[in-house]
Formats: C-alpha cells, sequence, structure tokens
C-alpha cells in the first residue's frame, strides 16, 4: 500500500488512492489549514467546520465552511456527522475521505456515525486523543467500542503518535497518549500486508520542534 504525503498540520500519511473522491471533510480544522489547499489543488474541494473558528481563507474558494463543531448530536453550536454526511450530493462511484482533528469528540462521533455514511468513505484519518485515560474501564470500553466499529469495513493502514502528547506506562506498556491512525476500506485493498517498518519513511515529527515519538513496538507486533 502506497502513501503521499499531503501537506498537513500535524504527521498524517494518506493512502495514495485519491481517484474519484469528491470531497474531503474536516471537523476541527483550526487556524491551519495546508491540507485542505493541498487536496484542492489535486480537484478535492474541503467540508469544513469549527466553531471557533470565524471564516476560511479565499484561497479555499470552492470549499464550504460552516462555524459550528462537530458531534453526535445537532444543536446551537455543533451539527451531527449523520447531518453533515447527508447534506452532500454523492454520485454512486464516488468517495469521501474525512480528516477529523476534534480533541477528544471522535469517540461519540464515530459511534454515532449511521453504517451507510461511515461507508461513503473511503479514507479516514483521525487523531485519538486521551489515551492516558485508557486505563479507566468505561473509557477503556468506549475506544474499544470506536476501533471494532471502524475495523468492521476499515483496516488501519497508518500509526504515527503525536510528538506533542507524550507517552505514559500502564503495566510497562507504552500508550502515546495522542496518536494519528490512518484508515483504508477493505474494498480498496487487495490483501491485507502487515509491516513492523515503523517509522515510515515519510513520516515527521507532528510538531517539528519536538523529539518525535517512534510507534512503541507492541502496537504492531
Amino acid at each position: 500500500l502506497e502513501f503521499r504525503r499531503v501537506l498537513f498540520r500535524s504527521g498524517y500519511l494518506v493512502p495514495n488512492d485519491l481517484s474519484n473522491i469528491k470531497y474531503n471533510l474536516s471537523p476541527g480544522v483550526g487556524r491551519f489549514f495546508s491540507f485542505e489547499l493541498d487536496l484542492l489543488k489535486k480537484n478535492i474541494p474541503s467540508y469544513m467546520c469549527d466553531a471557533s473558528v470565524d471564516s476560511i481563507p479565499p484561497e479555499l474558494d470552492g470549499c464550504v465552511f460552516i462555524k459550528k463543531n462537530i458531534g453526535s448530536i445537532s444543536k446551537k453550536d455543533q451539527i451531527s456527522i449523520n447531518n453533515w454526511v447527508e447534506s452532500i450530493n454523492l454520485e454512486k462511484h464516488q468517495n469521501l475521505m474525512l480528516q477529523m482533528d476534534i480533541e477528544g469528540m471522535e469517540y461519540e462521533t464515530i459511534l454515532s456515525l449511521s453504517e451507510k455514511n461511515l461507508n461513503y468513505f473511503r479514507i479516514i484519518i483521525i487523531e485519538f486523543h486521551n489515551l492516558r485515560e485508557i486505563k479507566n474501564k468505561f473509557f477503556f470500553k468506549i475506544v474499544v467500542s470506536t476501533f471494532e466499529k471502524l475495523l468492521e469495513n476499515f483496516i488501519i493502514c497508518h500509526i504515527h503518535p503525536n510528538n506533542s502528547c507524550g507517552v505514559n506506562y500502564i503495566s510497562d506498556v507504552a500508550i502515546p497518549n495522542a496518536i494519528e491512525v490512518s484508515f483504508i476500506r477493505k474494498d480498496r485493498v487487495k490483501k491485507k500486508i502487515y509491516t513492523e517498518n515503523f517509522p515510515h519513511f515519510l513520516d515527521q515529527p507532528s510538531v517539528k520542534d519536538l523529539k518525535d515519538i517512534s510507534l512503541p513496538k507492541v502496537w504492531f507486533s
């Protein structure tokens, strides 16, 4: 499985399978838009949302922005992931891409996503937060349920620890506090190929001024 490094605000690697992806969805864009700008150069406009941002730059002409957060339900400053996906018109041969960095809301958002809407996505890239709390039995069940749901129809093709969040140890097991995970839908992969080549040669630190964190071996061997 080949990767490409789309310009980004973090350490994401994107599977090199972007043909016929109609739109990228970016909840939690923050103040940096290099990821969406680079996709736009590849004729993939983005739908973006973030209640903390007032607008997007003029260079993103052709993209759509709403000043709302994403979550499991719609309310004053938030739109549900299902309502958001269903607002987009797609033809049968077109797919979506999801790049999500929503500071801990990713678990409830993914768990609320309908199977139909989930399968519109060919590529999903999510930063998972707060993994230091995985020792909490309730949170552990939420994390497991989230990954079980995604792994029904997707495979993990890359993991990179966010080097700005550190590593905790639970019973001598190294747990990065935030990880950036790339998924690809199973029908796009002819066979599963597992690798122990971490970091990938395209990997780079999420925060360039800090020492990078290598993915602990227990996560893939």
